[in-house]
This record gives structure tokens, C-alpha cells and sequence, in this order.
């Protein structure tokens, strides 16, 4: 009796270990992986489980290690199927079926259909399901639910899956400077890239269009523009102008950026719609230095007149040097130049390249600079000369200051080094001498020996 238990018990445990192979190898075959992302591919996680949105269309994408040809897909709140009422707030159902007619299909009978029948596709094992849930969800900032994925075939599970399903989110962050600017020559075509930059983030869980009206602003390029931001990525803007031969002045630019959000995205229900709304974002005010490198720019209010000069430069005694300031604008200018003639003193003044004398006077242009150049010499080390502009235009008076700091004698340091160095050549000298005179002697004493 007992040989007869023991031989029953093995060979119980033997077809126990042969079943659960067997099962084990079924299961095995019936794995599947699941991935889920949004139309363009953006996936996102929470706590590193996988992200669905309410109230947007996703992917999800199945892949199995058999050829099935249906399957069933459940989405539930919670980690059971629930046994009370189904509604959109908690449970939806979907199937593939390649033998009916309908071969993807919204099995949760709501009345509306949540799946695009259009974007399921299929290829060899692997099921993509273009599906979506209604946005249900309280209005309430960062609210998520905790949701499960059920695959099966034939009433079999092949696949449990944990998931998050979010409240839609949008909006964006700006990190800007008040401006940037930009330094351009005066009647030049050329490129000027901003000082600064400034930066767009994406705080939503919604993909985010940026547009730029390239149009409008031809003469401005701003780079990573016109494209769709994914969830949680910041992008870096750089701003470049394109100068179109400008006359000397500040040009200030004010962009707007167009942001909005993908409707393609949206289920249609009315909890959604607001998000269809475009928004501005504002890029920081462009402010254009149009004038020479190095150049004070003065544009006299009421008169279309721009004057540019240099507002500080050192010089050292003695030194002689060409100033040069620019006038340019519509209208006529009546203009005089003086220096202090204590510590700088004006030699020569030009118009162009022809001398003339202060005050002068002529019609300036919007199309060409007035090039005035003054000659002057500084005098006394130690001190700050002065050259003065004062400049009349349409009954306007104003006076501009160019303020020199005045330097020793540029000869005056060689001089004072070339002092000591001389008197070091003359030891130098005289030591060589010594010693010359030295091994003379001490040759002439051994050759008399």
C-alpha cells in the first residue's frame, strides 16, 4: 500500500512538472510587449510607468511571438476589470478581427467611437491600435489615475500592463532677457548675430507647435522655429538679422511667436476644444545699433538728424590724431567744432576729404554719411582735453563732447629707459676695455720673460 502511494505520488509529480512545462512553454508563446506613444512618436513616463493621456489620440503598439488573428484590447481603472456600471470614466474595449468586416473596432459601445479605425495597422506580429480616452478628468493641475492594459486572445490574457493615464496639460516656460541686441553698419548689407539668447520649454504633456511669421520679419531669423515641441523639451533660440542697408539710428523689433497645439491630436469631445486656442509668446524686443563699431549714436528728436562720435580715446602729449564724426539724415545742419586749446588744440578741420573751417554748414541725406574728420593735438600730460560738437538742425540745438585723457610722451618712456641702458653700455664698455688692456699687458710681461 505504502510502495503503491509512493509510486502514485511520483508519477503525480511527474505529470505535475510536465503540465506546468507545458503551460510554461504556452505562455511563453503568447508573451507580448506593449509600447505606447502619441501621433508623432512622443512617449513619456511617470514614475517610470508608461504615460496615457485623456483626451489625446495614442498608439498602442503590440507585439506578440504569434501570428493571432484577433485580439482583444481592455483598458480599465484600477488593477481589476470592473464589476459595477462601465463607463468612459473607468473601462473600454477594443478588438482586432481579420476576418470581419470590421477589422478594428470599438467594442465599448459608448456611442462615440475612440479609435481610428484608419491609423490601426498591422504588420506580421506586431498591432497597432490608434485609440483614445475621453477627458473625464477633474480640472485639476497634475491629476493622473492609475489604469491597467489587458491583451488576450481566444478569452486568454497574454499581456497585464501597469499604466498612468493623465489629465491633458498645457503651457510653456520662457527664459529671456529683456532684449538683445544687435550691431549693424550704417548702409550695409550684412548678418548680425544678437548678444543673447533665449529659451522655449515645453511644461505641458501635449506636443506644442511654435510658429514664426517669416514674412512679416523677413529681415529677422530666429533658428529652431516652425516645429512641434514634444512634452518636457526646451529648445535654444539664437537671433540673427539681416540688415538691408540702413541708415545710422536704433531699430527696435518686436516679435510675437504663434504657439498652439496639434487638433489632429485631440479627441473630439467638447472637454478638449478650449485647447484648440492659439497663443502668444513674445521673443524679447530686438534693439538694432545701427552706426560704426565703437560710436556714440545721437538721433536729435524732431530734426531726422544722427550724429556719431567717439566719446572717449587717450592720446599722449604731443600725439597728433584724426577724429572722425558722421552726420547723416534729412534736413540742414549747421555745425561747430572747437577744442579746449589748453590741453588739446584743433589743427585742421575737413569736410570729406576738402578743409574747411567751424562753423559749417550743408544739407545731410538719408541715403549717404557726412564724414567730418578733425585733426588735433594733445598738450598737456596729466589732463583731459576736450573737443566739443554742437549742432544745429531745424531750430534744435545740441552740444556732444568728445573727452580725451592725455598720457606722457609716447618718446618720453623710451627716453627715460634709454637713459640708464646707455650708461649700462658705457660700464659694460669700459669693464671689456679693462680686460683687453688686462691680457695685453700680461702678454707683453711673458713675451720680455
Amino acid at each position: 500500500m505504502g510502495q503503491h502511494y509512493k509510486r502514485e505520488s511520483i508519477i503525480f509529480c511527474i505529470l505535475l512538472l510536465y503540465v506546468s512545462a507545458v503551460f510554461s512553454v504556452v505562455s511563453s508563446a503568447q508573451d507580448a510587449t506593449l509600447t505606447i506613444h502619441q501621433l508623432q512618436g512622443e512617449q513619456q513616463t511617470r514614475f517610470n510607468t508608461p504615460v496615457f493621456v485623456a483626451g489625446i489620440w495614442h498608439y498602442l503598439n503590440i507585439t506578440t511571438n504569434q501570428d493571432f488573428d484577433d485580439l482583444s484590447l481592455r483598458l480599465y481603472k484600477g488593477i481589476l476589470i470592473p464589476t459595477g456600471e462601465k463607463n468612459e470614466t473607468n473601462y473600454y474595449e477594443w478588438s482586432y478581427n481579420k476576418n470581419t468586416a470590421v477589422v478594428w473596432s470599438d467594442e465599448s459601445g459608448y456611442g462615440i467611437e475612440y479609435i481610428q479605425q484608419d491609423l490601426c495597422q498591422r504588420s506580421n506580429t506586431h498591432y497597432s491600435f490608434c485609440i483614445g480616452l475621453q477627458d473625464y478628468m477633474p480640472n485639476v493641475v497634475d491629476y493622473y489615475e492609475n489604469w491597467t492594459i489587458e491583451v488576450s486572445h481566444g478569452g486568454t490574457t497574454i499581456e497585464t500592463t501597469r499604466i498612468v493615464v493623465e489629465k491633458p496639460k498645457t503651457g510653456y516656460s520662457l527664459s529671456k532677457p529683456t532684449s538683445i541686441i544687435f550691431h549693424v553698419d550704417p548702409f550695409t548689407i550684412m548678418n548680425a548675430t544678437g548678444d543673447n539668447f533665449f529659451k522655449i520649454g515645453n511644461i505641458g504633456n501635449i506636443p506644442m507647435n511654435v510658429d514664426f511669421d517669416t514674412e512679416t520679419y523677413s529681415e529677422v531669423e530666429i533658428n529652431n522655429m516652425n516645429q512641434r515641441f514634444s512634452p518636457n523639451e526646451t529648445i535654444t533660440h539664437y537671433v540673427m538679422i539681416h540688415s538691408k542697408s540702413w541708415p545710422p539710428g536704433f531699430k527696435n523689433i518686436q516679435i510675437h511667436l504663434n504657439g498652439s497645439y496639434p487638433q489632429s491630436y485631440f479627441v473630439d469631445t467638447n472637454a478638449t476644444v478650449t485647447l484648440y486656442t492659439s497663443f502668444i509668446i513674445d521673443v524679447p524686443l530686438l534693439v538694432i545699433y545701427v552706426g560704426h563699431s565703437n560710436y556714440k549714436i545721437e538721433e536729435i528728436p524732431g530734426t531726422g538728424i544722427t550724429f556719431q562720435y567717439v566719446e572717449k580715446l587717450n592720446m599722449f602729449e604731443g600725439e597728433t590724431r584724426d577724429i572722425t564724426a558722421y552726420i547723416s539724415g534729412n534736413g540742414a545742419v549747421t555745425l561747430q567744432i572747437w577744442a579746449d586749446e589748453k590741453n588739446l588744440s584743433a589743427l585742421h578741420i575737413y569736410d570729406g576729404a576738402t578743409e574747411t573751417q567751424s562753423p559749417l554748414s550743408f544739407t545731410t541725406s538719408n541715403t549717404s554719411e557726412r564724414v567730418i574728420k578733425v585733426s588735433v593735438k594733445a598738450l598737456s600730460e596729466g589732463t583731459t582735453g576736450i573737443l566739443t560738437y554742437q549742432l544745429t538742425g531745424n531750430g534744435i540745438t545740441k552740444t556732444y563732447t568728445t573727452q580725451i585723457t592725455i598720457g606722457p610722451p609716447e618718446s618720453g618712456s623710451e627716453e627715460e629707459s634709454g637713459g640708464p641702458l646707455s650708461i649700462m653700455q658705457l660700464v659694460i664698455i669700459g669693464i671689456v676695455l679693462l680686460v683687453i688692456i688686462y691680457m695685453i699687458v700680461t702678454y707683453l710681461r711673458h713675451r720680455k720673460r
